[in-house]
This record gives C-alpha cells, structure tokens and sequence, in this order.
C-alpha cells in the first residue's frame, strides 16, 4: 500500500513538471515570432507504467501584420491593384487603379502591337508612379496597347503578381481603300497598313445589296482575278486587330465601287455625254457601251428618272455616271438661288433611289450659267467642247461627223439620247471611236487621269492634259 501511494506520488510529480517544461517552451517559442497561427494543440502525457494517459491543450496563439508598417518584411505578401482600366485620350491612353495599402510605388507593364512578329511583342517596364494613375504619351494611331500593373513594397523586394491586363486600341484617323484595274483587267485593292492589324478580310457584293466574305489577307493590298469585263463591283475592306484576351477589335472602310476596264492614262479618252434622258433609246446606248467596255455620262432630268429606272440602273452598274441636268429642264439663270438649288436636290433624291449615290456633277439646261447658279448648285459645272447640235439637225450622219471631224483628247460631246437619230449614231460613234484609239471614259474618270481636281460652281468645257 505505501509503495503505491509512492508511486502516486512521484506520478504526479512527474506529471506537473511535463506540464511546466512545456509551458516554459512555449512562451519561449512566442517571444521569438515563431509561432504567428496555428490549431489547438494537443500535449500527450503517459505515466511510467503506462497505464493512464493525460491530455493538456493550449491555446491558438495568432498575431497580425499592419502591411502599412511591416514589422518584418518576410511575413509580407504584396496584393495587385485592382480594376485597371485604361481610356483614349488626345494624345495619350490614361490607366488608372485601386489603391493598395502598403505600397511604395506601382510598376506599369506595356505590350505594344504594331508588327507582323509577334515574337518580339513582349510586357516590358515603361514607367513607376506613387499616383493611381499614369499618362502614357509615347503612343501611335493604328498600334494596340496592353497593360498591366504591379504593387512595390517599401522596400523593393516585394512586388505582387500582375493586376489585370488593360487595353486600348488606338483607331486610325481614316482607314481609306483605293483601287486599280490592271493590265490583264484585274481589280487590285489597296489600302494603308495598320499597324496592329493581323488580317484583312475583303468583302464583295454579291448584286443583290448584301456584302458576302471574299477573301482574307495579312497584306495591304489584294487583286480580284475573278472579275468581269465591263461589271462593275463593290468592295469593302475589314481590317481586324487581336486583344490578349482572345476578342477582336474591327473596323471596315466605305464601300468602294470599281469598274473591271482598263483605262490607260497615257491613251487618247474622250467623255460621251448624253443630256435631257433618260428615254427610250437609252437602254440600247448603254446595250453598246457594255458591248464595247466603255462608258459615258449621262445628265438625266428627275422628272424622267421614274420612267426609266432599269436603264438609269444598268448604266450606273456598267460604270456610266450619272449627273445631274435639273428637274425639268427650266433654264436655271431665270430662277432665283433657292429654286437652282431644288431643281439639284428634287433630281439627286431620285438618282440616289436607283443608284444609292447623288450625282457629283451638273450640267445646266441650255448652258444657261451665271453667278447664281454657279454659287447655288453645289457641283462642278460641265459643258461641252464638242456640240453636236443633234439636237437641232436630228440627222445620224451629221451628228457623227460633229464628233469624228473634230474629236481630240480630253474632249467632252454633247448628245441627247431622247432622239433615235442620236441614238443610231451613238451606236456607230462609240466602237468606231474605239478604233480610233480613243477610251471612252465619264466627265469623273477624265478629270482624274487629266489631273483636274473638279471644283463646285466652276466651269468646264474640256479636260485636257494638264501639262
């Protein structure tokens, strides 16, 4: 019996001291920073007969960091900014984002795309800020700009994963689509590259008003060699920018509208006009223009217009233009500015019902002109150089010697198309022309490869080279 109250006893002494030591540990173990947080943890005592087990807890011990003012340094893990965004401005993108607290400075990350390599389009270091927000003034129009933004610690060593990624694409002034037609009657597209642009995808009428994917590019220019002889076609061009973040950015131009004949700057041309119309004899003209891949201009009056819609139609598709002659032929000097401007308005609302365009030049009833009219009409003013005065002789055999006696380049003829003597010497006139080595070309077509840049309210009668 005394040998077990001794065991007991000394049992019990063991006990308290395991408890004290581990107790001692502890504090020691705080003090030091060791411990900031952890779980219940449980101590397992066992007696020296093993024969009772005792378990003692001790308590979670957790601390907090201020990350304003770090105690320690290690213990610190930077948070990124939040919600970067970034905006367009005059002359320079704008990011901005949230604060972070304890941070020294923010770091801004650029990825610029403005070439066909995207092998060297990396994030690089541009500039730091204490601010929350950044102009980035060594921007470019056309380049893609990406963004990200890091937080510094106080003492530099502690940097935060990227925030996320910004971008701001900065569109070109104009992104503008010229066209030619090549020596074997191709229509080559061509367009001013944008920087950041991967592709260009093309897009043709199909003749019924709806635009159907052609073709796709990396390049700034394309050549259609599936076109017609003497059609006209309609094009517009997408070009379409990348983002990080797997979306596209895209832009397409106006349409542009090229006829598939060739015209050869260094050749003779002459403009056929043909005024008062249109008629019933104007189908069979443009019937022989087509035949013959050449074009002429027609100067319709608007009251006419309704009646002869198809042929108003089939001219423009082949590549004719169709200006305008006044609404109903009143000579334009006995009206005041309001009422020339009426006659112009009245007439181009019908042509663009039927072609989609106003007219882009006039002609005045009778070549009656003054300072009224030049200042009311609001187009170029084109006359003539040849008469052929079939209107008054209404003989086919005069009307074409009008033009073949005195036909040089650059000449603009006056016909009417509203009488059948015009039209069959019209029908004679245009391949004959043809073989005389002469491009039958619109008033429009002659001005360009003349080097006239046509000017509203001004006159002309011709359009020669200029030298």
């Amino acid at each position: 019996m005394n040998r077990i109250k001794e065991y007991d006893y000394i049992n019990r002494i063991i006990r308290f001291v395991e408890v004290v030591a581990f107790l001692i540990i502890s504090i020691v173990v705080i003090k030091n920073g060791s411990i900031t947080t952890h779980a219940m943890n449980a101590v397992t005592v066992t007696d020296a007969n093993n024969t009772t087990q005792t378990t003692v807890n001790t308590t979670q011990q957790q601390t907090t960091i201020d990350p304003a003012v770090p105690a320690n340094t290690e213990n610190i893990v930077m948070l990124p900014p939040a919600n970067l965004t970034c905006e367009e401005g005059k002359a320079f993108v704008k990011l901005t984002w949230g604060e972070v607290a304890g941070v020294t400075k923010y770091c801004i990350y650029r990825k610029v795309t403005t070439n066909k390599d995207d092998s060297d389009e990396v994030f690089e270091e541009i500039a730091s800020t204490k601010k929350l927000t950044y102009k980035d003034k060594a921007v470019e129009k056309g380049n893609l700009y990406e963004y990200y933004v890091v937080s510094v610690g106080v003492d530099e060593t502690k940097v935060s994963s990227p925030s996320n990624v910004a971008h701001c694409f900065l569109e070109p002034d104009s992104f503008l689509v010229s066209s030619m037609v090549t020596k074997k009657n191709k229509i080559k597209l061509t367009w001013k590259e944008v920087p950041a642009a991967r592709k260009y995808i093309i897009y043709r009428d199909n003749s019924k008003g709806k635009y159907i994917k052609f073709k796709e590019t990396d390049k700034k220019s394309f050549t259609d060699d599936s076109v017609r002889n003497g059609k006209t076609y309609k094009y517009k061009v997408v070009y379409r920018v990348p983002v990080l973040d797997g979306t596209f950015i895209e832009k397409e131009s106006k349409v542009l509208k090229v006829a598939a004949s060739k015209i050869d700057p260094d050749k003779k041309m002459v403009a056929l006009t043909f005024d008062d119309g249109p008629g019933k004899y104007t189908q069979e003209i443009v019937d022989c223009l087509k035949k013959n891949d050449a074009r002429a201009t027609f100067y319709v009056l608007g009251c006419n217009v309704n009646s002869y819609r198809k042929a108003v139609k089939n001219a423009y598709n082949i590549g004719c233009e169709i200006g305008n002659h006044s609404y109903d032929h009143t000579i334009l000097t006995k009206l005041s500015a309001k009422e020339v401007s009426k006659q112009m308005s009245d007439t181009d609302a019908k042509i663009k019902k039927i072609t989609g365009k106003k007219s882009v030049t006039m002609r005045c009833p009778g070549g009656g002109v003054d300072k009224t009219v030049q200042g009311a009409v609001g187009k170029p003013i084109i006359l003539w150089s040849i008469d052929t005065l079939d209107w008054k002789t209404r003989n086919t055999d005069k009307t074409i010697s009008a033009v073949m006696n005195n036909v040089k380049d650059g000449d603009i003829v006056l016909m009417h198309d509203i009488h059948e003597p015009t039209k069959r010497a019209a029908l004679y006139l245009i391949p004959k022309l043809k073989k005389k080595g002469y491009q039958l070309v619109t008033v429009s077509e002659l001005a360009k490869y003349r080097g006239h840049k046509l000017s509203k309210g001004t006159i002309y009668h011709s359009l020669r080279k200029k030298k």
